[in-house]
């Protein structure tokens, strides 16, 4: 199930994989997401890094990876 609300996509644990290859990422050996062309790992707007597990949604227009635990989910909704 997908939401879209404030200009920010969020969804279930069924979709995440759909979600991410759309957005043409994936996910390493180790769990976390990558970018498929150079393999590197996307940064949450704190500077994380970003495990499929952690991963909440993306915020529209760019990017924006937003983890699951509240306070980064804090923090994003105070921007």
């Amino acid at each position: 199930m997908i939401f879209m609300e404030k200009e920010i996509i969020t969804f279930d644990s069924s979709v995440k994989k759909e979600i991410l290859a759309i957005f043409d990422k994936d996910i390493d050996k180790e769990g976390y997401i990558i970018e498929k062309p150079s393999g590197d790992r996307v940064i949450s707007p704190d500077g994380d890094e970003v495990k499929l597990e952690d991963f909440a949604g993306i915020s529209k227009g760019s990017e924006v990876f937003i983890k699951s635990d509240i306070t980064s989910l804090i923090k994003y909704s105070k921007r």
